[in-house]
Order: C-alpha cells, then structure tokens, then sequence
C-alpha cells in the first residue's frame, strides 16, 4: 500500500486501506491511486453543499494533486483550506454554467480534454494494475537473478596518456616487469595518476563503452596489451579484482520491480493503441510554417 503522498490520520489509514491496494506503480501514481480510491464502496462524507455530498475520496485526490511540501505535511494542517477550496471550485464552476460558460467553443474544447484526460489515466491504470501481480514480480525478481552480468563489478587502475605510441611503451615497460602504480604516478597525465591509477570499483554502465568494454574483458590481475583509445586519450587498464554483488532478496528490491513493469506495461498498452490506429503526423516545420502564414 503506497501512501506515502500525505500523513493520514490513524482512522483515514484504517479507512483507506481497505481501498487502496500497492499496485506497485509510481510512474503512474497519480492515477492509480486516484483509480483505487474510486474503487470504495463505503464512501465517507465530509460536509455538503446545498445537499449534495463533498466525499473524502475527492479530498484525498485533490490532496494528491497539491506541490510536494504539502503532501509531506500532516493532511489536518491544510484539510480545511483544501475543503474550503473545493467547495468555492464548485460553487465557482456552478455559476459559470448556469452562465453558460460550457458553452463557449475553447471551454468545451478545454472540459472535453480535461474528461479524455481523466478516462485515459483511470482506464491505463486499470490495464496496468491487472498486470502487476505478484507472479509477475517473482518472475521479475528470477529474471534479474540470472543476469549476473549486471551485477558484475570491476576493480581497476589505469594510466592516461595523450599518445599511442607512449600507452605501447607504457605496456612494454609492464611486461618487463615494471611496477604499475609506480608508472602511473610518473607517466599518468589523468587525475588518479598520484595515486597509482586507481580507479576504484565500478559497475556496467558507469565508464566510457570503449574502456568499461577492455576493462570488464580482462582477468584479475592482467593488463592491457594494446591501448585502449578514449575520447581521454590513450589508456593502459589493469584489473585489480573483480566480482558479483550479492543480489538483493524479493522484499527490498518489490517496489522497484513493480515500478519497471508497470512502465513496460505502460510502454506496451500505448504501442498497442498506436498500431491500431491510422495516426498520420506533420512535422513541426510544415505546422509552423502554416502557422506562420496564417498569421500574415
């Protein structure tokens, strides 16, 4: 159950969780939990205005929908503003359509949007929801286990040069038997030269491809025996150690699980939309130079 958005008070989280259930989705937190909420059959009340009901559910969205510095606040500090606001946005909007403010093109145009944009999000959070089970995060969690690959973590050292030519003496000087920290803090022209090279540990995707490449190809304790060209410059890389991090258990890693599928579900509902339709799309000059014609 994510209610991390706002504090509730002990008797709203009681309420509330009997209808919000953790579907494991933060990308689309902002519709799945409104989606959850109007799942409730036991609604609660929390004023009216000319008899017809105020319902906690739509303060909670509206709550949700607040800047980030009130959600992190008590929901008491803020409840009766909030309220008082919803209540003067529907006396508000009330007035506007009894003066027929619905009726002007660019409003209906602006309310039709606002409504495709409220059905898109609930109907998306529906399909993603049915798709974050816990079979799936299970699935999820062995796939990820498998891939030792990823967790894979070099330790190493390497000595920049600005030349080829001084990276192959560099290498031949090593296979001599010349000391390597010892060349790197005379010869390295990089910041870890002073130190010996050292570079520390480091994981996939966290070096230049060229260099992460020779790098994670090398055995403990070996050394380059060709330079390695960078948009740095030249490199000799040694592998000091290297290893697979433990992979952490289900629990730690669930809501990060879930997050990724739920974009992969996301990502596929959309592509699936997409295909089926005939979308047919200008390019933004073409728009902008009939805009600008039109303006002539």
């Amino acid at each position: 159950m994510n209610t991390s958005f706002y504090y509730f008070e002990p008797a709203l989280k009681d309420h509330f969780g009997r209808v919000m259930r953790y579907v494991g989705c933060n990308l689309l937190a902002a519709f799945c939990l409104a989606s959850t909420i109007a799942q409730a059959n036991d609604r609660i009340s929390v004023g009216t205005v000319n008899g017809k009901d105020i319902w906690l559910d739509d303060v909670l969205r509206a709550a949700e929908r607040l800047p980030e510095e009130f959600q992190k606040t008590p929901l008491e500090n803020y409840y009766s503003q909030l309220v008082m606001d919803m209540i003067d946005s529907q006396l508000a909007a009330t007035a506007a359509r009894n003066d027929a403010y619905d009726k002007k093109p660019e409003i209906a145009t602006a309310m039709q949007m606002a409504a495709n944009r409220v059905l898109a999000e609930s109907w998306l959070a529906e399909k993603v929801r049915a798709e974050i089970t816990d079979t799936a995060i299970q699935s999820a969690y062995k796939k990820f286990i498998a891939d030792a690959a990823s967790r894979e973590q070099v330790t190493a050292s390497h000595i920049l040069v600005e030349t080829e030519a001084e990276a192959k003496a560099i290498i031949q000087a090593l296979q001599d038997g010349g000391d390597f920290a010892e060349l790197a803090k005379e010869k390295s022209t990089g910041p870890s030269g002073p130190n010996g090279g050292v570079l520390g540990t480091f994981g996939r995707g966290q070096m230049v491809p060229t260099f992460e490449t020779a790098a994670f190809d090398l055995a403990i304790g070996g050394f380059s025996d060709t330079p390695v060209q960078t948009q740095f410059g030249w490199h000799v890389i040694k592998v000091d150690n290297k290893e697979i991090t433990p992979a952490p258990d289900l629990e730690s890693m669930r809501t990060q699980l879930a997050n990724n599928l739920s974009t992969q579900a996301l990502g596929r509902l959309l592509e699936e939309l997409r295909a089926s339709q005939d979308i047919q799309l200008r390019s933004f000059a073409d728009v902008r130079k009939d805009a600008t014609n039109s303006d002539q």
